[in-house]
């Protein structure tokens, strides 16, 4: 893949040492647990009672049902031939017809999947469709009349809010592994490869162990906010020790993907053909430019609908159809929840030309379908 020309970067990159899909990382136990006395336990928990904060453990008790555990049979190739393996996993039922919500990579590469229900019973997975850029798949299990959990949001989650993670950690018997925390940020994008981003990620403490992969992270009401993805560990840059922080998924990117794959099996994501970054203000302050914020248009894919178009590199996009754009990531989000492929966009443009004097334009955009 080709490039018309490359902008100078504005990004810096923080390196972790070790960025994981769930399912293989975290030490066991807990840290920092606040401990309470016999003395003061009725006290609190009456109150827990006055102010109205729900019990957790009947949160739990009301949605474990449609919280499953999925064990697949996969076969990969290398310099050797085919290997046969097993991955373990989690998902949500999120439809009284047996479909499933899970991680793609719970899935990749199987032959055979198999469901453990709550109660013990096993059945065999068909996969309705699965999404490698949002790491998400759906699978369908015979029957009908399950529990489920709908994917529906319906508050915004806060940074503090407390949530629930429930999955089949460790792949332990007798029903799934419960932890506890609270929201530790929004909008987290994540490099989970060389040319797979993860956008628009909820960030939280709450403990997620291996096999958690496509487990729901709920609310205290018991609704899905996310789908468990991706664990950090190691070191930064620094040197500073990073303990496990967790990533889900959000509710918004779950719903949108998991209709598309039962309409089609596939999902079709919006597409500009271009490698953005974040304008920096301090940069921006440097060389005196009037706007502050903005994605700026690093380089344009050959071939893609940005190069077809008057957009050049440098280009600042301040918004799109009259509506803010002040980052790659709010960027993103308008594409893959607003537009569709060969929807024709205007996009508000800041420009530097050559001889150093800038202009403000609308540029006309027909997007296509991500590669």
């Amino acid at each position: 893949m080709k490039i018309k020309h490359t902008f100078i970067s504005s990004i810096t990159c923080t390196l972790l040492s070790s960025i994981i899909l769930v399912g293989c990382t975290l030490q066991e136990g807990q840290s920092g647990s606040a401990q309470i006395t016999t003395d003061t336990n009725s006290a609190s928990q009456q109150q827990n009672q006055n102010v109205g904060l729900p019990n957790i453990a009947d949160t739990v008790e009301s949605v474990r049902s449609s919280v499953v555990s999925i064990v697949s049979d996969t076969v990969s190739r290398d310099m050797f031939g085919l290997r046969q393996g097993e991955g373990s996993g989690s998902g949500v039922i999120f439809d009284s017809s047996g479909l499933i919500l899970t991680n793609n990579h719970v899935i990749k590469d199987s032959t055979k999947i198999t469901v453990t229900l709550d109660d013990g019973t096993q059945k065999e997975a068909s996969i309705i469709g699965y999404d490698k850029l949002s790491d998400l798949a759906v699978i369908q299990i015979p029957g009908d009349n399950y529990p489920f959990i709908p994917l529906e949001n319906d508050s915004n989650l806060r940074v503090g809010d407390w949530v629930i993670a429930i999955g089949n950690a460790l792949a332990l018997p007798g029903g799934p592994t419960v932890t506890v925390g609270v929201v530790s940020a929004l909008g987290r994008n994540i490099d989970i490869s060389r040319d797979s981003t993860l956008t628009d990620l909820i960030q939280t403490d709450t403990v997620i162990n291996p096999g958690n992969s496509g487990g729901p992270l709920l609310n205290l009401k018991g609704n899905i906010v996310g789908i468990n993805t991706v664990v950090v560990r190691g070191n930064a840059n620094d040197g500073t020790s990073i303990e496990g922080i967790g990533f889900a998924v959000n509710i918004d990117t779950a719903a949108l993907v998991a209709k598309q794959l039962i309409d089609t099996g596939k999902v079709k994501w919006a597409w500009m053909g271009a490698y953005l970054s974040d304008l920096d203000p301090e940069k921006a302050a440097a060389y005196q430019l009037s706007v502050r914020e903005g994605v700026v248009i690093q380089a344009i894919v050959d071939d893609a609908p940005s190069s077809i178009s008057d957009l050049i590199p440098g280009d600042i996009i301040m918004a799109i159809n009259g509506n803010k754009t002040s980052s790659t990531m709010e960027l993103t989000k308008m594409l893959r929840h607003d537009y569709a492929p060969n929807d024709t966009i205007e996009l508000q443009i800041f420009r530097i030309n050559a001889d150093d004097s800038t202009e403000t334009l609308t540029v006309p955009l027909k997007l296509g379908e991500r590669p």
